[in-house]
């Protein structure tokens, strides 16, 4: 009331003076005071916005308040705010509600508002499908990332050379955390394309997280579409394709990221919190009892807020899966089958929902004390396939080691120590590296010497190991008889020795 009550006074004061012209200044500095008590949000401001225009019925008065808030939101620096200027422009100078008086033509008004309203902070960004030097076409929508990051650049832009340096320390600073670029050439020259690519990635090694496009036809309106009147410009994208950053800057970039992803950790630990203490408050022993705990969760996350539900119920999932208590084992299977896998439509990766969770879904009940294991093929030093199926001992241990673990060392010498008792008894011990490639096993094959037998995984086959045994938790042990089925995993040398008959 009071920023209205004063802003109505000076209109007062405005409308009685007859040099109207010697009181802009002062006007606009009561518009600026007015705005900074508005929250800084483009809804608000809007609103702000469209009292500050309406409030006089002076057509003069109406026409400079206009053209000052327009200019004002267009060159602003904070980001997201051109959208003000658009709003502005639509709804009062375009529509020809109120003349515009500013000193360039309307045109300019109109190229402003066409070249950037398809690219606003909080939009979908516009698809494209552009080429690459080999001509296979990309779309940008279907690239899967947690973060993209659209770079358009010209090999002959003296400021795109300054920047791109920054921009690759940027990228492989956050690449691990989904960060990929979908980088567009603006010219028609493939050979300089070439030369650029050839010279910023020497090793070949960008593939995974760069992707160079171009569009020699210039078809796609990638120029109108995202404002592209000079390069270099730079947008940041969200999983879902959402614009949440514009005309950015390599640092600008960073610090976009580095607040994003700061705020994503903040909230998955607050999840985890709440997720820890909310299961203690139920046994969830059937499917009513898991129902009415899992139930309101979904509810409540769902509504409005999907990418809530998808980061809680996936970060609940893997809490239950991982533990090592069959009810929650049991409950994951229970949040697989009921509100992850049919809901796939509400997930922007379908891999989460058709893939991961089921493959997971799938480890927990292969891995229960009574079922068979899974057969698996690892290789020797000298690249000797062996099966697990292939012992044919009363029992076979299944040692998941690496030599990067501190615990393995000990624990290792611990089975050293009872190997010959457990050797008599009919235990088959298989050794596996789960971390070192081809080179790094053989050396350290080399390096010590085990009376058992050691084997590694190969690179390709790691994931689907992960899929099937729950070696991330090394040292792990599973304990087979000669049927295969488990006995007993995740054990010490103790119970190992007291299992053996």
């Amino acid at each position: 009331m009071i920023r209205k009550g004063l802003f109505i006074f000076f209109l007062f004061l405005v409308t009685t003076v007859t040099s109207y012209g010697q009181e802009r200044e002062k006007l606009d500095k009561y518009i600026d005071s007015y705005l900074s008590m508005t929250p800084l949000q483009t809804d608000s401001i809007i609103v702000a916005c469209d009292y500050l225009i309406r409030f006089s019925n002076d057509s003069l008065i109406k026409s400079h308040i206009a053209g000052y808030l327009f200019n004002k939101f267009q060159n602003s620096p904070i980001m997201g705010m051109e959208s003000v200027a658009i709003y502005i422009a639509k709804n009062y100078f375009l529509n020809k509600k109120i003349l515009w008086q500013g000193d360039d033509d309307m045109i300019l008004l109109r190229l402003f508002v066409e070249f950037n309203e398809n690219s606003l902070i909080g939009m979908k960004a516009p698809e494209l499908n552009l080429i690459d030097t080999s001509g296979f076409t990309h779309s940008l929508h279907a690239m899967q990332s947690e973060y993209s990051v659209i770079f358009f650049f010209d090999t002959d832009c003296s400021q795109c050379k300054k920047e791109f340096p920054v921009l690759k320390d940027t990228i492989d600073k956050y690449s691990s955390f989904g960060v990929k670029v979908y980088g567009v050439y603006t010219q028609s020259d493939t050979n300089a394309l070439k030369r650029f690519i050839r010279s910023e990635f020497s090793d070949n090694r960008y593939s995974d997280t760069w992707t160079f496009v171009w569009d020699p036809e210039f078809k796609s309106g990638f120029h109108k579409l995202y404002n592209v009147l000079k390069t270099p410009q730079m947008f940041l994208l969200d999983k879902e394709k959402k614009i949440i950053g514009r005309n950015l800057n390599p640092e600008a970039l960073g610090q976009l990221l580095n607040s994003i992803i700061g705020n994503k950790e903040t909230l998955s630990k607050n999840i985890d919190a709440f997720l820890t203490n909310y299961l203690r408050m139920f046994t969830m022993k059937d499917t009513v009892e898991m129902e009415g705990a899992i139930g309101p969760l979904f509810e409540r996350t769902n509504q409005g807020n999907p990418e809530l539900y998808r980061t809680m119920f996936l970060q609940l999932f893997d809490m239950l899966q991982l533990s090592d208590d069959t009810t929650y084992q049991n409950c994951a299977i229970f949040v697989a089958d009921r509100y992850i896998i049919p809901k796939a439509e509400l997930w922007w990766d379908n891999t989460i929902p058709l893939d991961y969770v089921p493959k997971m879904k799938e480890r927990i009940i292969r891995n229960r004390i009574g079922s068979v294991a899974n057969e698996f093929t690892f290789y020797t030093e000298k690249q000797k396939p062996v099966k697990i199926y292939d012992s044919k001992s009363k029992y076979t241990l299944l040692y998941f080691y690496s030599p990067k673990c501190a615990i393995c060392k000990p624990f290792g010498m611990e089975l050293e120590h009872i190997y010959k008792s457990l050797k008599k008894r009919g235990v088959n011990i298989l050794a596996i590296d789960v971390e070192s490639d081809k080179d790094s096993f053989v050396k350290n094959y080399k390096k010590s010497k085990t009376p058992w037998v050691r084997l590694y995984v190969h690179d390709e086959d790691k994931l689907d190991l992960y899929y099937k045994y729950r070696k991330e938790e090394v040292p792990m042990l599973y304990l087979l008889d000669k049927d295969k089925r488990i006995i007993a995993k995740k054990i010490n040398t103790i119970t190992l020795n007291k299992l053996i008959k």
